[in-house]
């Protein structure tokens, strides 16, 4: 089988999963409302095809080969997406399947810390000028200062957990990742299909965190905050799936 017919046929099996999760988020929503233990003991499907997807992009981008930009933008794009799989594994395998170990909460902080390295990775790739650059992109400064600020106001005690200084490193990890894509088909390394592919799997990537962002929210079930709260999660891999496809995609080498 050619490889342009196997990834074909891998992406049309990302793309009958998708339909599936979310026609099935919906149900379940329509069943249970806000009700978030009825909603937790009806998503075991939707856990297991989202990580699915996370997992055959990753084949794809493991299969670049020889049709990759060149072989650095290969490694860090293959880096990435091996991080996004440990992240996804642990948001939507460990978080969900070991309630027994009672510790749910340090595998959603576990998988946040690897969408830093991911996004981190992402910066790198996305700042070069040239199959020979190896310079620190200087916006790595700003996630390592607010890393900074924030675990020095932990030690402070102005927060009580690790929960927040967690959360504000990547969103200036996400944002600053955001704003270098923005800027990639501007500098003309990339050729233009893969830019404007990186710009937008981008540009989803930070919709898709802005949905779970909401969907922390919490209160009473069925109360309107927790009803937005589940709204906003149902729509989390709806931009997610798209991010993965086209960053995925902008590694390999394609007619203009």
């Amino acid at each position: 089988m050619k490889k342009k017919t196997l990834i074909t046929l891998l992406l049309t099996v990302i793309s009958i999963l998708m339909v599936t999760f979310f026609v099935r988020d919906w149900l379940v929503f329509y069943n249970c409302g806000a009700v978030e233990q009825c909603l937790v003991e009806s998503s075991n499907y939707q856990n297991i095809a989202k990580f699915a997807v996370t997992a055959i992009m990753t084949v794809i981008v493991f299969f670049i080969g020889k049709n990759c930009l060149c072989r650095r933008d290969r490694n860090f794009l293959q880096a990435g997406f091996a991080m996004a799989l440990c992240a996804d594994f642990c948001l939507k395998i460990l978080h969900n399947y070991s309630h027994f170990l009672n510790h749910r909460g340090d595998y959603t902080l576990l998988g946040i810390c690897f969408f830093m390295v991911v996004q981190a990775l992402f910066i790198y790739r996305h700042t070069r000028t040239s199959d020979t650059d190896n310079s620190s992109p200087w916006i790595l400064c700003i996630p390592f200062a607010v890393m900074f600020i924030t675990n020095a106001l932990h030690l402070f005690r102005i927060f009580e957990g690790p929960t927040v200084p967690i959360i504000a490193t990547y969103a200036a990890f996400l944002f600053c990742s955001l704003a270098v894509a923005c800027k990639v088909p501007k500098k003309g390394y990339f050729p233009t299909k893969n830019a404007r592919n990186i710009k937008r799997g981008m540009i989803l990537f930070v919709c898709c965190d802005v949905c779970v962002g909401i969907s922390l929210a919490t209160g009473d079930d069925h109360s309107v905050q927790e009803i937005v709260a589940t709204v906003a999660n149902n729509f989390v891999w709806y931009f997610y799936t798209p991010a993965l496809i086209l960053l995925g995609l902008s590694g390999y080498k394609r007619k203009e």
